[in-house]
């Protein structure tokens, strides 16, 4: 027969109830981390899940030595590319990085434009995120009651040269219609803006849909006294 001391016993309570919690902690924290994964929506890999506008155009998938797998995106013309929005974060926050040619063209080089589902008293209304390197980073513009553009990349950038951008969805959105932002529609990439031929190339490595909003953080372990 063994004896117990009344420490023994409440150690031998509190041993089971610490694996528990760890085991609940541990899974929180591996459920909240998939949860916060970026999805990539657009990248070398990801090119056959979007359609293509194009005319003498030339767009494949290429290795940068610094960035490695990238898209290169040429055109004397037109070039489009649109996929549609599945996942909707909370918060959603759109982040890549970029590069430009050295162009005779001025204005917006490159875009990646957000479309948003119409509303009861809204038809679809589109973000721009441009490559402009003759305005200020920051500024934007009402192109018309349902489409604005903004600069992602303006002055003080340089072409041939990777700028990255992240871009709060949500944010942006209560500074140009004091709203909350529908939930999005599609992407569109995309050389110059829309209805305007352009001589252009530039290089995306990748664009990614995560929430901006920050995560949770864990509660701290209860201590077992002994």
């Amino acid at each position: 027969m063994f004896t117990y001391s009344k420490k023994s016993r409440r150690r031998m309570h509190a041993i089971p109830a610490a694996i528990a919690l760890l085991v609940v902690t541990l899974f929180w924290l591996f459920t909240d981390a998939s949860k916060a994964q970026a999805e990539t929506l657009f990248s070398s890999a990801e090119l056959a899940n979007w359609s293509v506008d194009c005319d003498d155009c030339r767009l494949e998938a290429q290795y940068d030595v610094m960035a490695g797998d990238v898209v290169r995106l040429e055109s004397r013309e037109h070039l489009a590319l649109q996929r549609s929005v599945k996942e909707q974060p909370i918060q959603p926050q759109l982040s890549w990085r970029w590069s430009v040619d050295r162009s005779v063209d001025s204005g917006p080089l490159v875009r990646v434009s957000v479309y948003l589902q119409d509303t009861d008293d809204w038809p679809e209304r589109i973000i721009h995120y441009v490559w402009d390197s003759s305005r200020e980073a920051g500024s934007h513009e009402a192109l018309s009651d349902f489409e604005y553009l903004i600069v992602a990349t303006g002055l003080g950038s340089k072409a041939e040269r990777w700028e990255e951008v992240s871009a709060d969805l949500s944010a942006d959105w209560q500074k140009l219609y004091n709203e909350p932002l529908p939930p999005l529609e599609q992407l569109e990439v995309a050389l110059g803006m829309p209805e305007q031929d352009i001589v252009a190339g530039a290089f995306i490595e990748k664009i990614s849909l995560t929430s901006a909003q920050p995560a949770p953080q864990p509660q701290p372990a209860i201590a077992i006294n002994e």
